[in-house]
């Protein structure tokens, strides 16, 4: 194993020769800062070492911010029971984040924090910081995590907090005049080919199948099936799978991107890149199957990038920030005067389906709802093609 120190100069050496004198496209797509990054403190050769050294560097963070040395502890604790548990990365950094603001709330020298504590946070939320229901659920999820498998305490029962008071918001829903200008939009930038050409694919994708954002970017070449006509999302929300429909003109268009990150995939292969990041510890059951081009990305990102665990090379799917910028920019282009995000992609697809005649069950099974109640509020944004429930000032 190479020296920290020589490591580093290595791999600064060789990002000059094939990047700058050299000018070879792989190398323009290795994270190189992320690489160079990895060999400016310890080596690291096991698993643990890397959890270890992820550890030393969040304690320096937390005590900084004034938490004792009880407080420290209970954190480091929290990131080894979610690392042990291989939960998903995101989920880790939203739980500890809630966790450190729980701590920083009043004393910071006082001892680590329990239920009556975590409550007078929740409230403090509603009060005091005026968040939206689902952030209050956020924390709530995090804070109950971190008491009861952190803790250890075995009666947690948070209820004596102030509740953020639900709104009654209707959805908003693009008409199928303006999904049709969006769609023309969003081919015409396509033809641009790159990221342009993905991001257009993807926005169709959600609409077609009723996709939330992360659920179409964490596609892979497996959930497709092209003969049944219907895509797998994956780990959806509430960690359930499910079948959605494939829209029959999109599969031209599907087989065609195959084709095109077939080749991303092969250049990745000879290139020895490590495997595409895999679900739980699926990697460890099947070693390699990371490598294997039914588990490669549908929309991998151009660019290789550092995995934050094990500071292995792996290529990752496209960030959804950038789709959700070109969602933006193509809303405006085609003129449609809404707040237009990618979720308004899936609002639409249910309401649509609604508008055609399909029951609500169906519908609520599409789009993966845990109850029915909640894909009832699209029947109250249906269009009335006759106009009969119209204002009382028409019949005059």
């Amino acid at each position: 194993m190479l020296e920290p120190f020589v490591a580093y100069q290595t791999a600064e050496a060789v990002r000059l020769a094939h990047e700058v004198l050299l000018g070879e496209d792989w190398a323009r797509r290795v994270d190189w800062e992320g690489l160079r990054s990895k060999y400016k403190g310890d080596r690291f050769e096991e698993p643990g070492e890397v959890i270890l050294q992820t550890l030393d560097r969040l304690r320096d963070g937390w005590m900084t911010l004034g938490f004792p040395e009880k407080k420290v502890d209970s954190l480091t604790s929290m990131v080894r029971v979610m690392r042990e548990g291989s939960y998903a990365l995101r989920t880790e950094e939203n739980y500890v984040q809630w966790v450190v603001r729980l701590m920083s709330h009043g004393d910071l020298a006082t001892d680590v924090p329990g239920i009556s504590e975590a409550e007078a946070f929740l409230s403090d939320l509603a009060v005091r910081s005026g968040v939206v229901v689902a952030t209050q659920k956020q924390a709530l999820n995090a804070l109950v995590f971190y008491l009861k498998r952190v803790r250890g305490l075995e009666n947690v029962d948070l209820r004596n907090f102030r509740k953020v008071r639900e709104s009654k918001r209707l959805p908003v829903v693009l008409s199928k005049a303006e999904i049709l200008r969006l769609l023309d939009a969003s081919a015409e930038e396509g033809r641009r080919g790159g990221l342009a050409r993905t991001y257009a694919l993807m926005l169709q994708v959600m609409y077609a199948s009723g996709l939330r954002i992360m659920e179409c970017v964490r596609l892979r070449v497996k959930d497709i099936d092209f003969d049944n006509g219907y895509l797998v999302v994956r780990q959806g929300k509430g960690n359930k799978d499910r079948r959605v429909p494939l829209a029959r003109r999109l599969e031209e268009p599907l087989r065609e991107h195959l084709a095109s990150i077939r080749e991303m995939f092969e250049a990745d292969r000879v290139e020895d890149i490590d495997g595409v990041f895999m679900p739980g510890a699926y990697d460890r059951r099947a070693p390699g199957a990371g490598t294997e081009w039914t588990w490669f990305w549908l929309f991998p990102s151009p660019k290789l990038s550092i995995d934050p665990r094990n500071h292995s090379v792996r290529r990752h799917h496209v960030h959804e920030n950038g789709v959700q910028r070109s969602m933006k920019r193509l809303s405006e282009q085609a003129g449609i005067d809404k707040r237009v995000t990618c979720h308004v992609l899936r609002h639409s697809f249910a309401t649509h389906l609604l508008e055609k005649g399909r029951d609500i069950r169906t519908v609520q099974e599409l789009l993966g709802h845990e109850s029915v109640q909640t894909t009832m509020i699209y029947t109250h944004v249906l269009n009335d093609p006759d106009r009969k429930s119209g204002s009382p000032l028409d019949d005059l």
